[in-house]
């Protein structure tokens, strides 16, 4: 009878320790290169010939960050036609987490928005008014598109980091 109880209580402790574990493993996101996540949004949102990537002066410049501040980055801008089609996808780094990327983002999208033109193609502005950032773990991703494409391109970041 002692045997059995001993026995019993090993398997509750076994059982309530892998379940710990289990719970705890799925905060966090897989390591996927930005290329691969862009791969996917571009597929679901119909975009890859009409968008294209910025040299890194684009971040440079825009962004006032040196690219290698990233773990790994894409960014899209629209190549051809009228307009501001664009997004991003940022890996946190060693010199720089998340919401510091969060954070770079925010202040870019403000310099947009606070350097457009009005008389600029008044129909792509709610675009940019609407831009949105999404985090996921480690990466980060804005989106300068309709509300459609922000849908689907966001649904793309999510599944290819699940």
């Amino acid at each position: 009878m002692k045997n059995l109880k001993k026995t019993v209580s090993l398997l509750l402790i076994a059982l309530t320790l892998c379940s710990l574990l289990c719970a705890c493993g799925g905060g966090s996101t897989k390591n996927v290169p930005a290329a691969t996540i862009s791969e996917a949004v571009n597929t679901a949102i119909g975009k890859a010939d009409s968008l294209t990537n910025p040299p890194d002066s684009f971040i440079t410049g825009y962004m006032k960050t040196e690219p290698s501040q990233f773990g790994d980055y894409v960014v899209c801008i629209n190549a051809y036609g009228a307009n501001i089609d664009e997004y991003g996808i940022f890996k946190a780094g060693e010199n720089m987490d998340a919401a510091a990327v969060k954070k770079t983002v925010e202040d870019y999208l403000a310099l947009r928005l606070n350097s457009w033109m009005e008389e600029y193609m008044p129909e792509e502005k709610p675009k940019l008014t609407n831009a949105e950032i999404k985090t996921e773990g480690d990466y980060v991703m804005y989106c300068i598109l309709s509300e459609d494409d922000k849908a689907a391109a966001f649904q793309a970041f999510a599944d290819a980091l699940k």
